[in-house]
């Protein structure tokens, strides 16, 4: 079997400079995404960083059931297994909670709580026990506090905490480990869909966040790191 790290959200901003880096570190890698355009474009410029490691895309939307399940059939068929799960992909909002609608909460529940709860239930599904696995839930730090005009937002994300502090709990003593990322605010497209108004010039470089994150989730040889909570300085 050989051991994949398998990125969501992968074509741009935090994911794929995930990819990038896991790719120099030596890491095959499968990015997800659901824009099939954006995947080839990807790994056009993924294939370039190493000679050894391989790259791999998928059109998947974590929050389709289907999807995901093809995902599982697509990594079995390529006899592959998962080492590192980064639950990257989601979806952002800044909205009065006025707004709210029936079909915004299943949007950003979607991308948010629920592809994020499928992806993981699916490679926990087809990892064997004896394997080490280890799950990286990449939220923010809207899991962490409430803000004005993010309510649904806040909402998803403290959901995915909840669901990642359980995972945590149910697996303690196992081979799989379970790492909580809480980042705050970057420079990616992110804020076209959350708040195309936003100015984050100020913002952190992903690539510096994948850098933080990675220090730790690849150097846990004897010691594990929970929860990463990164911010710019201020």
């Amino acid at each position: 079997m050989r051991k994949i790290s398998v990125v969501s959200g992968g074509s741009g901003g935090l994911g794929l400079s995930l990819a990038e880096l896991l790719l120099a570190a030596g890491k095959d890698v499968l990015i997800l995404g659901r824009n099939a355009e954006k995947l080839n474009r990807a790994a056009k410029k993924l294939v370039r960083i190493s000679e050894k490691a391989h790259v791999s895309t998928l059109v998947c939307n974590i929050g389709n059931e289907d999807d995901v399940r093809r995902t599982g059939q697509f990594m079995k068929d390529h006899c592959c297994t998962t080492e590192y799960l980064f639950n990257n992909a989601g979806r952002g909002l800044c909205a009065d909670y006025s707004l709210t609608t029936s079909d915004l909460i299943d949007k950003v529940f979607e991308a948010n709580l629920k592809g994020l709860i499928l992806l993981t239930t699916e490679i926990l599904r087809i990892t064997p026990e004896k394997e080490e696995l280890t799950i990286v839930n990449i939220m923010s730090t809207s899991a962490l506090l409430g803000r004005d005009k993010e309510s649904l937002y806040c909402a998803s994300k403290w959901g995915a905490r909840g669901y990642t502090e359980a995972l945590r709990a149910e697996f303690k003593g196992t081979k799989r480990n379970i790492i909580a990322v809480y980042p705050g605010g970057m420079k990616t497209d992110f804020y076209k869909v959350a708040d195309k108004n936003r100015d984050i010039s100020s913002f952190m470089d992903p690539r510096e966040v994948a850098q933080k994150i990675l220090c730790s989730v690849l150097n846990a040889d004897k010691l594990v790191v929970t929860d990463i909570t990164i911010n710019r300085k201020k």
